[in-house]
C-alpha cells in the first residue's frame, strides 16, 4: 500500500500539544510501519487553514493521486485534511475516482458503506461548525478591542514600532512617510516616490525595495493620521466595502495631520478617475474634453508644421473618436481656441467674484468708519474729562500726563495701516487670469486646468471659426 501521509497545522495549533508537525509525523509513521505499508511521501502544510483546499502540499498530493502513485491517504485526524463538508465530499469523490482509500489513524471510518459516509460527513460538519464558531468569537473579540482603541495584533505598519503592545512613532521611518505624503501632494507619482525612496536607501519593514503599489498602500492607510482601521480586508486580502470597516480615530500618535491625509486621498481619487496617459499628457484638456454632439471623450494630438519662410510651430487638436467610425460628424477643435474660451469664462466668474468682494469691502469699510468715529468720540470725551480734573486740581501734572499717554497709545493701536490688503486697489488680482495664464508654463497651465475643470463639452463651428461650449463643469 503506497501511503501518502498528510500533515497540517494552522498558526494557532502549532503550539498546541498533540497537533505539532513532529507529534503528527511520529504517530503517523508508526502507524504506517504497524500496517506494513510503504511510505510514498510526506505532505506537510505548515501554518495553513483548513477552511479551503488552497494549500500547496495538498495540491501536490492530489496531483500524485491523479498520476496513480498513491493507494491510501493517511491523516492524524479528519480535521487535518479539511473542516469543510463540501471540500470533504469533493475530496472523497476524487479519492474514489482514482481508487484511493482514506484513513485516519485516530478515528475509525468506513467510506465503502452509506452509513460510514454519513458518519464521516457528520464529523466534517461538526469540524466546520467549530471552525466557523471560533472565527465568530475571534471576530467579536477583535471588534471589541478596536472599539477600546487597542490594536488587535499583527506587525506594526511602516513608520511605527510596538512598545508594550502600543504603536509608537519610529523617527527614521516616520520621516520617510512624511516625505512620501509631501511628494504625492505636490504631484509626484507613486512610482517616482518609490524610486526616490530607493535611491535614498530607504527600505520597507521586510527589507524589500519600495514599489509603486507599496507606496500607494501606504498613502491610503489611515493609521498615519492616528486612526485604527480593522476589517478593511477579508482573510483572502480582498477589499471589504468601507461601510464594513471599523475605524477608531485618535488611537495612537499620528505621523501626518488629518488635513494632509484627506487632501492626499482626494488627489488619489481624482487621479484614479483618469487614465495614466491622460495624467502624463501635456495637452491641456486631455481627459476633460467631451464632444457636445455625441458625448464621447475627445482625443488630442499635436501636429507640427512650418509656415512658408517662417519658423516651425506645433498646434494641438482634439477630435471625436466617432468621426473615424462615421458615427459623429463633429469637426476637430483647436486647443488655443478652447483655451481662449476657458479664459473668457474664468474672467466672467472672476468679475462676479470682484463684485462680491467689492461689496463686502464696502460694507466692512462703512462699519469700520462707524467704529472709528465712535472710538474717536469716546477718546475725546475722556481727554476732556482729564483736562477738567487737572484744571480743578483733582489730579497732579504727572498723573495728567500719564493719562494723556494712555489715551494716545489706545488711539495709535486703533489706527489702520496705510496699505490695507483688502482695499479695492488689490481686488483686481482676483480676476487677472490673463496675466496669470501668460506667465504660466505649459506644465503649470496643465495643472491649473486639471485643478479647475472636471469636464468640458464643446464643439467648433466652421463659420465663423470659434469654439462653442455647451457645458463648463468646474471642480
Amino acid at each position: 500500500m503506497r501511503t501518502a501521509v498528510y500533515i497540517r497545522v494552522s498558526t494557532e495549533e502549532q503550539a498546541r500539544e498533540g497537533f505539532s508537525i513532529a507529534a503528527q509525523r511520529e504517530k503517523l509513521l508508526s502507524y504506517v510501519h504497524s500496517q506494513d505499508w510503504t511510505l510514498k511521501s510526506l505532505y506537510v502544510d505548515e501554518g495553513a487553514s483548513a477552511k479551503d483546499t488552497n494549500r500547496p502540499q495538498l495540491a501536490r498530493l492530489l496531483t500524485d493521486i491523479q498520476h496513480g502513485e498513491i493507494d491510501v491517504v493517511l491523516v492524524y485526524r479528519l480535521d487535518r485534511l479539511t473542516r469543510s463538508v463540501l471540500d470533504l465530499y469533493q475530496l472523497l469523490q476524487k479519492f474514489e475516482r482514482y481508487g484511493v482509500r482514506f484513513k485516519s489513524c485516530t478515528e475509525v471510518y468506513d467510506t465503502t458503506t452509506a452509513m460510514g459516509r454519513l458518519f464521516i460527513t457528520l464529523v466534517a460538519a461538526l469540524a466546520q461548525w467549530e471552525r466557523e464558531n471560533l472565527a465568530e468569537r475571534v471576530k467579536l473579540g477583535m471588534e471589541q478591542m478596536v472599539k477600546e482603541r487597542k490594536r488587535p495584533g499583527g506587525p506594526p505598519p511602516y513608520g511605527y514600532e510596538l512598545i508594550d503592545g502600543k504603536l509608537t512613532v519610529h523617527p527614521i521611518e516616520a520621516s520617510t512617510v512624511k516625505t512620501m505624503f509631501a511628494e504625492y501632494a505636490r504631484g509626484d507619482s507613486p512610482r517616482a516616490i518609490a524610486e526616490h525612496a530607493n535611491r535614498q536607501g530607504s527600505r520597507g519593514k521586510n527589507g524589500a525595495k519600495w514599489s509603486a503599489s507599496a507606496v500607494l498602500r501606504l498613502l491610503k492607510n489611515p493609521v498615519y493620521y492616528g486612526a485604527l482601521r480593522w476589517n478593511h480586508a477579508d482573510a483572502g486580502q480582498r477589499q471589504n466595502p468601507p461601510e464594513e470597516w471599523l475605524l477608531e480615530e485618535s488611537a495612537h500618535p499620528a505621523i501626518v495631520d488629518e488635513h494632509t491625509f484627506f487632501a492626499v486621498q482626494n488627489k488619489i481619487e481624482q487621479r484614479s478617475s483618469h487614465h495614466p496617459r491622460t495624467l502624463s499628457s501635456s495637452l491641456l484638456f486631455s481627459g476633460l474634453l467631451h464632444c457636445s454632439r455625441c458625448g464621447s471623450l475627445m482625443r488630442g494630438k499635436t501636429i507640427r508644421s512650418q509656415r512658408i519662410g517662417g519658423a516651425p510651430f506645433a498646434q494641438a487638436y482634439y477630435t471625436c473618436p466617432g468621426k473615424r467610425s462615421k458615427l459623429c460628424d463633429a469637426p476637430a477643435i483647436r486647443e488655443d481656441r478652447l483655451e481662449r474660451a476657458m479664459l473668457q469664462q474664468l474672467m466672467q466668474y472672476s468679475q462676479q467674484a470682484l463684485e462680491v468682494a467689492a461689496s463686502l469691502w464696502s460694507r466692512q469699510a462703512q462699519s469700520r468708519q462707524g467704529v472709528e468715529l465712535q472710538t474717536e468720540n469716546a477718546l475725546s470725551l475722556k481727554r476732556k474729562r482729564w483736562e477738567e480734573a487737572y484744571a480743578e486740581g483733582l489730579i497732579s501734572l504727572d498723573v495728567f500726563r500719564a493719562k494723556l499717554a494712555e489715551l494716545k497709545a489706545v488711539k495709535d493701536m486703533l489706527q489702520l495701516p496705510a496699505t490695507d490688503p483688502g482695499s479695492p486697489d488689490s481686488l483686481h488680482l482676483l480676476g487677472d487670469w490673463g496675466s496669470i495664464w501668460s506667465h504660466a508654463t505649459r506644465e503649470e497651465k496643465r495643472q491649473l486646468t486639471m485643478c479647475l475643470l472636471a469636464r468640458v463639452d464643446a464643439e467648433e463651428s466652421v463659420n465663423p471659426r470659434r469654439v462653442q461650449v455647451s457645458q463648463w463643469q468646474f471642480r
